[in-house]
């Protein structure tokens, strides 16, 4: 399981436990959070936002 912060969309911030390894995270009012090789200085993965 991977740890992961949903980064510059509407839940910025927000800090998930996972099982997937790449592709959306989550969808939810017309955002979607992908999940990139990025870590922060905590080694959370980062999951960037995008507006469907």
């Amino acid at each position: 399981m991977a740890t992961v912060i949903l980064m510059y969309g509407p839940e910025h911030g927000r800090i998930l436990a996972t099982e997937a390894t790449e592709g959306e995270v989550l969808r939810e009012a017309g955002w979607s959070y992908q999940l990139t090789d990025d870590v922060d200085v905590r080694g959370r993965r980062i999951a960037r936002a995008y507006m469907d």
